[in-house]
This record gives C-alpha cells, structure tokens and sequence, in this order.
C-alpha cells in the first residue's frame, strides 16, 4: 500500500512551497526591477551625452575644427566614465572623430549600431559595454547629417548585478528553507490539540464508552467536531448497552422454553409410557416451539424493519372498520376477564398496510387487555384532525413509571425485571413491532401513564388520508412499464 504523508508533512509542505512560490516571483520582479532601473539610467546618460555631443556639432565652422574637440569632449562628453569611446562618421564614411579604447572604437566604426534607436549591450574580453547611437548636425556644413556612437562600460555594474542576483537567490533559497522549517513547527505546535485528540481516541473501548472528551481546553475549529464525536460516542454507548442487554434477553427467554422441552422430553424418556402420555408431552412441545417460532418471526420483522426490507403494500384501509373488527376480536377474551371494550369517533379511510395497521393496534389491545383489571372497561377512541389522524387505547391499571416511558418500546423491555424469566407468552416484542410498524407508515406511537391509567397513542400523518391520490399513485405505478408487475415479477 502506498504511503500517505501525514497532515502535518503536507501542511508544512505546502506553507513551504507557498512561501518559496512569493518569494521566487518577488526575487524576479527584484531582480527585473534592478536591471530596468540601470538600463534606464544608462540610457539617460548616453542620451544626455549625445545631447552635448549634438550642440558641439552645431558650433563646428568646419570639419577642421572637430579634430580639436577630443578634449573638451573628455572633459564634458566622458567626465565620470573613464571607459568610454566616441566615433563620428560622416554620411559619405569619413570619420571624423575617435576616441577611447581601441576595441570599442574598432567595433563602434564598423557602424553595426548606427541608426539602432535602443541601447545596445556588447560584451569584449571580459567587459561590458552599453552603446547608444543617433544623428546629429554639423554646423551649416552640409545637409547631410553625421552619424555620432558612445559606448559605457558598464563593467561594474553587471558585477554587481551578478552578485546581487547570486545573493537575492542564496537569500531565497535559505529562506525557504527557513520558512519550511518555521511552517513544520507552527504547524506542529497548531496541531498539538488534535494529537491530544488522537491520544485520547486511542484510549476509548467498549468498556470506556460512557466517558466523553472535555472541550473546554480544544480549539474553537475542534469543539464542533469533539462535541460531534462525544454525541455519536453517547449513541454508540446507549447501541451498545442495548445491544448487550438484547443478547442477554434474548438468551433468558429462548432458554426458558428449551429447558422445559427438554425437562418434558427426558421425563417422558425416562421410563416406558402410554400413547397418550407421549402425545401429551408431545403436544407440549409444540406450544413451546410455537411460542419459540413467533419469537423468531417478531425478531426477523424488527430485523427487516430496520434495515428498510418491509415495504408497507398500500390499500384503502378503513380505520373505524379495522377497529371495530379488533374489538370484536378481542371481546371474547375481553368478556372472559370482565373487561369491556369501548370504541368511539369516527375515523377515515387511509392508504396503509392492512395486515401491518392490524398487526400494531392488535399489539396495543392486547397489551391494554392483559394489565387492565377485571370489571372495567378498555377506550379505543378514534379521532382526525387537521395535523393528524390518531387512535388512543386507554386502559385503567398499574402506572408505569416515568423513567420507564421511554423505553417500553425497546425490544424484549419489560417494566418489572423480575419477570423476564418463566414467561413466554409475552416476551417484550409487541410493542417494539408496532413502533416500526408506524415508522414505517410515517407516523408515531406514544404511551401517557398516570396514577390508575395508560394510554397508548398512534397518529397516522394526514397525507395518508387522501385516498384518491395515493390510489392514482398506486395505480400510476403499477402501469409504468418499470414497475415490477410488467416486468413479470412479483409485486410487494
């Protein structure tokens, strides 16, 4: 696997380039700015210089004349560069005028810079030399101007030129190097925060989940990450827990019933019986796996609901029908016990999951008839609002306690702890399957208790209401030419 450099290599790195890129674009313009400043000034000297060659000219009464100005141009045109050399040229070739170093001259008379209005930068056995060129008059000697050249020697100053560049870029160079440095540091010393960070992470295990990371001393830029991280540390904590005390369930109540079959099972084997001994304790057996198999089958729906695989099949669903078949279900048993059901309101027709609203009011009722006692009466109140349709089952009995409300609908949660074990009936599902059930429906369930009485609440939201809609929907759905009935598969 290749590898990655770390945040505080790249940062550093990076800090590094970015200082080294101003620098080297700053180092250029420097270094630009330098030589356009000589040339400039040279080029206003050797301007200036012909300017006085040119009124000299002007004065010449003839060509005699000029061969004795050689020391008043030392004196004027070269004063302050001992280096410099002068041609004039006549317009037919004749030179008029020389002076200076023989090499310069040499080259200056070959006329390669004459009517060049730019500077020119020549270079002879080691020196340097800046050339500028024009035309100037001659008195009234004739129409035809004279061709004048002066060269500098600018010798030094591309010395100090060279040096100065060599230096500007050694500076660059080190500083660089020392901003790559300094930008190491800083950003190790930035990141001391986050190491601790990491420190601590490090430390956390299941065993320590419970524990969250002080933020007071972080950063502002890491508070909203730590706090982050500490509520989804709170979450993963409160999983885990529940996790755990699942397993823990789950394993006392699958073993309560396979330790009674196998009691059953090694009493009736421990010596010969009848038929109908065996067909007793047979029959035994299979209320057991029943109770057993619709535990399975509740912990796969909550399985499958949780992991979005139940698709809720959607149909016209007449709430006030649906209750009151439940309660006619549930009367008989109801009347065993002495226990009345009531329903009231009126509720409308939904687009739902038939089985699935059956399953969760079913759950309800069952729970409301198994803790209210004997002569009162059970209130299944249906009602619809402008914000909701709700259904209440309401129920006289033992008061839950508060901090219990918000976990009755965990799985396998019972109130009292005591009776986890030894019954299988009622295994702490139910209610775990109707808060699915609703979620999956885009609703909620809520429980109220208070002294002598609880009551449950689903609410469906009101979009489930508009029948004629969703039907168009449904319907829209199953003639698209993508949906799974014209597909030739099978529809949920």
């Amino acid at each position: 696997m290749k590898a990655r450099l770390s945040l505080r290599a790249r940062l550093s790195l990076l800090f590094a380039a970015s200082m080294g890129a101003v620098l080297l674009i700053s180092g250029l313009l420097v270094g630009h700015a330098v030589q356009v400043e000589f040339k400039r000034h040279d080029s206003e000297e050797l301007k200036g210089k012909i300017g006085v060659i040119r009124e000299i000219l002007a004065a010449a009464t003839s060509y005699e004349s000029i061969t004795a100005l050689p020391l008043q141009f030392h004196n004027t045109v070269m004063a302050g560069h001992p280096y410099s050399s002068v041609v004039i040229v006549r317009g037919d070739g004749k030179v008029l005028l020389s002076m200076g170093q023989p090499k310069v001259v040499d080259h200056l008379l070959q006329g390669a810079e004459f009517g060049d209005a730019e500077l020119v930068t020549w270079s002879k056995d080691g020196r340097t030399y800046r050339i500028a060129a024009g035309r100037v008059e001659i008195g009234a000697l004739t129409s035809e101007p004279a061709e004048v050249a002066i060269s500098f020697d600018i010798t030094r100053d591309q010395t100090f030129l060279a040096t100065f560049t060599r230096l500007l870029w050694a500076t660059i160079s080190v500083a660089t190097l020392l901003m790559g440095f300094i930008g190491w540091y800083a950003v190790h010393r930035g990141l001391a925060p986050l190491r601790s960070v990491s420190a601590t992470l490090s430390d956390i295990s299941t065993r320590a989940l419970d524990k969250s990371m002080p933020i007071a001393e972080l950063p502002g830029d890491l508070q909203g990450l730590v706090s982050a991280f500490n509520r989804m540390l709170a979450r993963l904590n409160d999983s885990f827990k529940r996790l755990s005390e699942f397993s823990s369930d789950i394993a006392h109540e699958l073993r309560t019933p396979i330790n009674n079959m196998m009691l059953q099972t090694q009493v009736a084997l421990g010596r010969k019986r009848s038929a109908d001994e065996y067909c007793a304790n047979l029959q035994s057996n299979v209320e057991e796996l029943r109770r057993l198999s619709r535990m399975i089958e509740d912990m796969l729906f909550l399985a499958n609901a949780d992991n979005h695989l139940l698709v809720p099949r959607k149909e016209a669903v007449d709430l006030g029908a649906e209750v009151a078949k439940l309660v006619d279900f549930f009367d008989i048993a109801a009347s065993e016990r002495r226990v009345t059901l009531v329903q009231s309101g009126e509720a409308p027709t939904i687009v739902a999951d038939r089985m699935m609203i059956q399953r969760a009011l079913s759950n309800l009722l069952s729970n409301a008839l198994r803790f209210t006692p004997e002569g009162k009466s059970i209130e299944v109140d249906v009602r619809k609002t402008a914000d909701v349709i709700s259904i209440s089952v309401s129920n006289p009995g033992p008061e839950i306690p508060a901090e219990h409300l918000p976990k009755i609908f965990d799985r396998l949660y019972r109130v009292d702890a005591s009776r986890r074990e030894g019954q299988t009936v009622n295994v702490g599902l139910g209610l775990a399957i109707t808060k699915s059930i609703m979620e999956m429906h885009g609703g909620t369930v809520t429980a109220e208790s208070q002294i002598g009485h609880t009551c449950f609440t689903v609410t469906f939201p009101p979009d489930l209401s508009n029948v004629e809609r969703e039907e168009k929907d449904i319907e829209t759905h199953r003639m698209s030419p993508t949906s799974p009935a014209n597909l030739g598969l099978a529809t949920p």
